[in-house]
């Protein structure tokens, strides 16, 4: 075996100098030419450094030689490191992959300027080309993710249930021509603003969803008394529910209604509930009808000479008829009403009817019983019908505060009419009222705002948190946005919250990835400055590095890889020669 293995050693060397070929004398001897092959190799491979030690002339080697040898033991220990922790990740089709291949490049470069891109990629085992495509261009993000929603808190515990509640507009409830109601909202047609007064059968919106329509460019009491009419008429006995601003307050509305033999039941203010029906049609009707009236807007923005108020008045009018003879013809509303109506004798309809009546006036009630001790316990001049027409359209708690504001001003002498004095301290106290419900309003709107901006930025937190690397991209922008071009300078020397992303991020990008957090930021870097180079310039991209290399200094260095001895003695050399048999018996 020795013979073979020297005969092996001498054909890769001096291979004119055998006069035996190495396959035939292995084949001679019993020995497969291939395991001669690599023992051949493992033998070559020791003897051969030691050897040259031997053999060696002249001086020993120098301590600039082992410095290369020790700067080239590190390059090794570094290209190795990276390819442990590329291992580690996905496939390189991955953006954050490719972010830190071009971090550790550009760090490996930096620290051993004689490495070379083949290298780098060979020990790697990707294409170079895919490096210089990185490096030239910034690789391209992965689509976000939807941004998480913030966890939510525990469900409360149930509350106990609560009876069902009695519709209080039901069909069941509520009999045709017992209990109308008006309102007004607004419409828009060939870009003018209009107002629609409709007037509605509440009990009997199965059958007409609204009874009368007029449209103008104005809100009147002319208008409202023009639909009331239309709508009320032969009506008498009947209950009107309106809200109580001035068109339905106003003298000749309440006239009106008084000769039509109808009674006036004003609901509370900001209250949603007190002609829901009349606000759910027009909620129908502006639904259906947004499509063909943004039509109309177009329309007028091409041709202006088209925003004309009777065409739009006219248009709208056309609309309104047309649509709801269409809702009418659906019957949706005929067959529900049917359906509520269907185990209800005449008794308990009319006991219904007689219980909605009275509900809708019980405000109305309360207010005709305060005026009235006010005006019999205050001595008040007049009588007290007029006394209460003239005030009865503020709400009660308006007329209780203005008795109690009333009773520390009665014993002065120098009021000379105590009925307008009393008047006066309502109207002020109402626009006291109207003025703390709408900042009540806007404090809420404005809670509401805040509530959304911090749910907004809970959830972008989570976000960022989930993805360091996206966090440090817009950190970086954040602190783009003070670069002045004029000045080439960044403002505040790019202090302020910029700088404290950059550093949560990559505070987040060591806890996620520890030591390989450096090369993460490096590549991200790379890719920020590929992406922003057009829009800030050379020196505007330096600049912002600059702000940001003090922190960038802090990440911890990548660790050491412990190595394992280069040469091995293969298991190879433990068998020699062919396996020996067992004697014979």
């Amino acid at each position: 075996m020795l013979a073979l293995v020297c005969l092996c050693i001498v054909s890769r060397l001096r291979p004119q100098w055998l006069a035996v070929p190495l396959k035939q004398a292995a084949n001679e001897e019993g020995v497969s030419p291939q395991r001669l092959s690599r023992l051949g190799t493992a033998a070559l491979g020791h003897f051969e450094p030691l050897l040259a030690a031997l053999s060696r002339r002249g001086r020993p080697r120098g301590a600039s030689e082992e410095r290369a040898m020790g700067t080239e033991l590190a390059l090794t220990r570094a290209l190795l490191e990276v390819a442990s922790a590329l291992l580690q990740k996905v496939t390189l089709r991955r953006a954050h992959v490719g972010q830190l291949i071009v971090g550790a490049y550009e760090r490996l470069q930096a620290s051993h300027p004689k490495l070379t891109q083949e290298r780098f990629c060979e020990v790697l085992g990707i294409s170079s080309r895919t490096l210089r495509s990185w490096l030239r261009s910034a690789p391209k993000a992965e689509p976000d993710k939807p941004k998480p929603r913030p966890a939510t808190p525990p469900p409360k515990p149930p509350k106990p249930p609560r009876p069902p509640r009695r519709p209080r507009f039901g069909f069941d409830v509520t009999l045709p021509d017992t209990q109308h109601a008006a309102d007004t909202t607004g419409l828009r047609a060939f870009g003018i603003d209009l107002k629609m007064v409709a007037a509605q059968d509440v009990g009997g919106r199965d059958r007409d969803l609204l009874d009368a329509v007029m449209v103008d460019s104005t809100e009147s009491a002319e208008h409202v008394a023009k639909v009331l009419t239309q709508a009320l008429q032969d009506k008498a006995g009947s209950q009107l529910l309106t809200d109580q601003g001035s068109p339905y307050m106003a003298k000749q509305t309440l006239e009106l209604l008084d000769a039509l033999d109808v009674e006036h039941a004003p609901q509370r203010e900001a209250d949603p509930q007190g002609k829901a029906t009349i606000e759910r049609a027009f909620g129908t009707c502006k639904q259906m009808l947004e499509p063909l009236l943004s039509i109309t807007d177009r329309m007028a923005q091409a041709l202006p000479q088209l925003a004309d108020l009777d065409l739009a008045r006219a248009t709208v009018t056309v609309l309104m008829t047309l649509l709801l003879r269409a809702y009418q013809a659906g019957a949706r509303a005929a067959h529900r009403a049917d359906e509520q109506r269907g185990g209800l004798n005449e008794q308990a309809l009319a006991r219904a009817a007689a219980e909605q009546r009275d509900s809708a006036r019980a405000d109305a009630r309360s207010v005709r019983l305060l005026l009235t001790r006010i005006h019999g316990a205050y001595d008040l001049p007049g009588s007290p019908q007029a006394f209460i027409r003239n005030l009865r359209g503020f709400g009660l708690p308006v007329l209780q505060e203005s008795e109690r504001r009333f009773c520390s001003q009665v014993h002065r002498d120098d009021i000379r009419n105590r009925k307008s004095y009393f008047a006066a301290i309502a109207c002020k106290v109402a626009e006291e009222f109207r003025r703390r419900h709408a900042q009540r309003q806007a404090e809420g709107e404005a809670n509401r705002k805040i509530e959304q901006t911090h749910d907004q930025y809970q959830q972008q937190m989570q976000h960022w948190h989930s993805h360091p690397q996206r966090w440090l991209h817009d950190a970086l922008d954040a602190i783009a946005a003070q670069w002045r071009p004029a000045r080439r300078l960044l403002f505040c020397e790019g202090k302020g919250f910029g700088l404290a992303w950059l550093e949560d991020a990559l505070q987040r990008l060591v806890q996620l990835h520890g030591d390989h957090a450096a090369d993460l930021a490096r590549g991200v870097i790379q890719d920020w400055s590929l992406q922003r180079l057009n829009a800030l310039g050379q020196d505007g991209i330096d600049a912002v590095l600059r702000a940001a290399q003090p922190y960038l200094e802090t990440l911890p260095a990548p660790a050491e890889t412990l190595l394992f001895p280069a040469h091995i003695v293969s298991d190879i050399l433990k068998s020699t020669g062919p396996p020996a048999r067992s004697a014979p018996p």
